[in-house]
């Protein structure tokens, strides 16, 4: 998977992590007093999908939209920091950077508890001029890409009509997909990885009613004439992935490693992030949904917006009883 380039177009996020240690209750309100030690900004959404692309090996062309904000800036520096091109990146003073805030308290040699998450959202509404420019840009970036990943967290940067774009222009190149609220809007991608809850949303039906395995092959089966898609990869939260592809039997993979997880942020763009770049290094879509249930396995042991690197991939693959034996 080294040296792939991807295309990742949709919603870059900034996760910002406030980190105390309890001082005392509050005399003003029966809330606790943190004492913050420590905060960081990461790179959340489609950022973290570019960022795990990028500590697998591949690498990354992000064509999105931030603010011209301070936590823009951050978010930048970050990218070109690990040299990653941010040239197909628009700055704009009419749009904030989306902010996802998660204050966690504990005590210092403690793990820490996320007591609050509080979100900073704008949308993004694109001018003729740019919709033009991005679609050029998108244009440009398929011509040398191996595979292409759009990200949408609902901002408004990842549209339908920009989409069309990347899956004209991939000429058999594959194109995935993780929408959050959006699913149907975007026919013709190779394939999508939503989790169970947007799947069932998306299909017009619940997974929650005690017969979630039997009705994953109805929700999959809509979701996959609707998108005319050749594989839905579904992730399943402590109880794996399925997936389902246009030919042959659906595959269930168990969750790697454990289901006691330590934090499952980002982890479905660690998730689409590998199966992107093992689907643009020549994998099947069994392999790389099993690259993908391992990456998710990983990432999820480690706090905050995590990546997986390319050396912890591979000795997930070594241990890997099954595959030994």
């Amino acid at each position: 998977m080294k040296g792939k380039l991807i295309v990742v177009y949709g919603d870059i996020v900034a996760d910002r992590f406030i980190y105390g240690t309890p001082k005392r209750i509050s005399r003003e309100a029966p809330v606790l007093i943190l004492r913050q030690h420590r905060e960081d900004v990461l790179l959340g959404g489609a950022g973290n999908a570019i960022n795990n692309i990028h500590t697998l090996g591949g690498l990354p062309m992000p064509v999105s939209v931030l603010g011209n904000d301070a936590v823009g800036h951050a978010l930048i520096d970050q990218l070109t920091g690990n040299g990653i091109d941010c040239s197909a990146i628009l700055r704009t003073d009419r749009y904030r950077t989306a902010t996802k805030t998660r204050i966690l308290g504990g005590m210092p040699h403690a793990s820490r508890q996320q007591i609050v998450r509080y979100d900073l959202e704008d949308e993004f509404s694109m001018s003729d001029e740019e919709t033009m420019q991005f679609a050029e840009l998108l244009r440009e970036q398929m011509a040398v890409g191996q595979a292409a990943l759009i990200s949408d967290y609902g901002y408004g940067v990842a549209n339908a009509t920009l989409a069309a774009t990347l899956t004209q222009f991939a000429h058999g190149k594959p194109v995935t997909l993780d929408s959050r609220y959006n699913l149907l809007n975007y026919p013709g991608v190779t394939a999508a990885t939503p989790n169970e809850e947007e799947a069932a949303a998306a299909a017009g039906t619940s997974l929650f009613n005690g017969e979630e395995e039997d009705r994953l092959y109805d929700v999959a089966e809509t979701l996959q004439e609707s998108l005319d898609c050749e594989a839905i990869l579904i992730t399943r939260g402590s109880r794996g992935m399925a997936l389902f592809e246009r030919e042959g039997p659906p595959l269930f993979l168990p969750v790697y490693g454990t289901d006691q997880v330590a934090d499952v942020t980002g982890a479905g763009d660690t998730v689409i992030a590998t199966f992107t770049l093992a689907l643009a290094a020549g994998a099947s879509y069994t392999e790389a949904a099993k690259l993908a249930n391992y990456a998710g396995g990983i990432v999820v042991m480690k706090m905050g917006t995590a990546t997986v690197s390319n050396d912890e991939l591979a000795h997930a693959i070594e241990r890997d009883e099954e595959l030994n034996e």
